[in-house]
């Protein structure tokens, strides 16, 4: 008998592991991408889109070390998401650093 703590659907199998998901990553630079389109980059609004955009590299990297992890195995839309999310990453910083005018 089964003597774990948790329920049998809350319980990972030995070999189970979490698969990258871009997603988030891609609303996180949406996100951004739209904050930076209706306003200033260097206005009061770099409170917030500075923070964002350090939280959206952040979940973009941690995306890498799943997608590492997981051998590269991932459907179809997840490639698509992360050449997208990756896109948006560039077009973000050509925004912030003034390459791409407003």
């Amino acid at each position: 008998m089964n003597a774990s703590s948790g329920s049998p659907s809350s319980v990972k199998e030995e070999g189970e592991e979490k698969k990258p998901g871009w997603g988030p990553s891609v609303m996180y630079f949406a996100v951004l991408a739209l904050v930076l389109r209706l306003t200033d980059v260097w206005s009061w609004w770099a409170v917030l889109w500075a923070p964002l955009f350090v939280f959206a590299v952040g979940s973009v990297v941690y995306e890498w070390r799943l997608t590492a992890r997981s051998r590269w195995s991932m459907g179809p839309m997840e490639w698509v998401l992360l050449a997208v999310t990756h896109l948006s990453l560039v077009a973000a910083l050509t925004r912030i650093l003034g390459f791409l005018p407003r």
